[in-house]
């Protein structure tokens, strides 16, 4: 197949940019050339992955989500500053390229508002990659989103639809609201193996290519091992956004002072690990540490429960022990967890030593749980990766041309 110019849109998050670098990649191995929209905290690991960046300024730089979803009307804001990156992405794009315009736009589903109306712009093909669940006729991942949050669908929200309106309007589509949202392209990339997605039966091969994870591409390694190489290992995180919860990594460090396991908080930018002093001394704090170096020693992982966390984890063969209350984003997966048997979920009020170790040491010692994840993990190894989602785009490229 002849070079492409590729366009990937996507937003500022690890858990979008990551699962798509190995896709990049292999489609740069493959002769194309890709663009990719992103924001200086990404700019090194897409220019890595050889993709040309084209900048765009987050809204979510000033705008801090656990801050807002206490306020009264944290519903409009919360939509309002998605439509605004949405826009920012938009921006981006069109000052980046409409003087060198891609054959295809590759976009995530978080800003598939930019993504779309992009491919509406230039006329170009789209495919639409989802590091989580997929949406189709039968399940939408936004509406559980918004159920776990308790708010309306944007186009329920009046000021929050006009301006959505008129955004759609200034690029020529006038389809209302609901029924733009809930559009689905001819070519899906779900980042998961297809038993991990929710209503995975009425999911149809021909517009959706469940490829699994990306478990190449990873950031710089540290070289982190265990104390000794039997030692039981812990690995604790609430993820990138929702982490100022300096009584929670503490917690879980105590469930276990004492006691041969070695738990391994990674406890995000926002707290200073100074602030857990002192841990016992088998808990470790670290601001960031790459998880695929700790999970090859680990026996179980306490998270939130958002799919990056969760898939690495399952790709490890690692048992989950879940806290979605942190963070409502990671109800969905948290509870597709617990449905497919592969962890327990502990509850706010659970989230104390004796229990958080009862729990941990239950995962350690479940065979049969230990079993499906095993088998879980050994379907994510076969789902097909990046050359199997490079391929699918290839395809869809060239019935694009007929």
């Amino acid at each position: 197949m002849h070079q492409r110019h590729i366009l990937f849109a996507n937003v500022q998050g690890h858990g979008h940019v990551y699962p798509s670098l190995g896709l990049v990649s292999e489609l740069v191995r493959r002769g194309h050339r890709v663009s990719y929209v992103t924001t200086p905290l990404f700019a090194d690991a897409v220019t890595a992955a050889g993709a040309t960046v084209v900048p765009y300024k987050s809204e979510f730089d000033t705008f801090h989500v656990p801050e807002v979803v206490t306020r009264e009307d944290a519903e409009t804001q919360l939509h309002l500053v998605y439509v605004r990156e949405n826009e920012a992405i938009l921006r981006a794009a069109e000052e980046g390229l409409d003087d060198d315009v891609p054959d295809l736009v590759v976009y995530d589903i978080f800003p598939f508002i930019a993504g779309r109306l992009l491919a509406t712009r230039w006329q170009r093909p789209a495919v639409r990659l989802s590091g989580g669940f997929a949406a189709n006729e039968h399940y939408s991942l936004f509406e559980e989103l918004w159920k776990s949050h308790g708010q309306r669908h944007p186009a329920d929200v009046a000021a929050v639809n006009a301006v959505i309106v008129e955004l759609l309007a200034r690029y020529g589509v006038h389809t209302p609201v609901r029924q733009f949202w809930n559009e689905i392209e001819d070519l899906n990339i779900v980042f998961l193996p297809k038993s991990f997605q929710p209503f995975a039966e009425t999911f149809d091969d021909e517009r959706f290519a469940f490829v699994g994870p990306t478990l190449t591409h990873r950031p710089v390694t540290t070289g982190w091992q265990p104390p000794t190489p039997d030692t039981p290992v812990l690995l604790v995180s609430l993820g990138n956004q929702f982490n100022e919860h300096p009584e929670f990594f503490r917690t879980c460090a105590d469930a276990f002072a004492g006691t041969p396991w070695q738990v391994v908080l990674a406890i995000g930018g926002f707290l200073d690990p100074a602030t857990l002093e002192p841990l016992p001394p088998n808990a470790e704090a670290h601001a960031w540490i790459p998880f695929h170096e700790v999970l090859p020693y680990a026996d179980a992982c306490v998270t939130h429960g958002t799919t990056g966390a969760v898939l690495e984890s399952l790709a490890a063969g690692v048992p989950l022990a879940l806290v979605p209350h942190f963070a409502t984003e990671a109800a969905p997966s948290a509870r597709r967890i617990v449905e497919l048997g592969l962890g327990y979920e502990l509850t706010p009020d659970q989230v104390e030593p004796a229990t958080i170790r009862a729990t941990v040491e239950r995962l350690r010692g479940d065979a049969a749980l230990r079993e499906r994840v095993d088998r879980m993990q050994r379907e994510i190894l076969a789902a097909g990766g990046p050359p199997s989602a490079a391929d699918r785009i290839e395809r869809h490229l060239e019935r694009a041309r007929r």
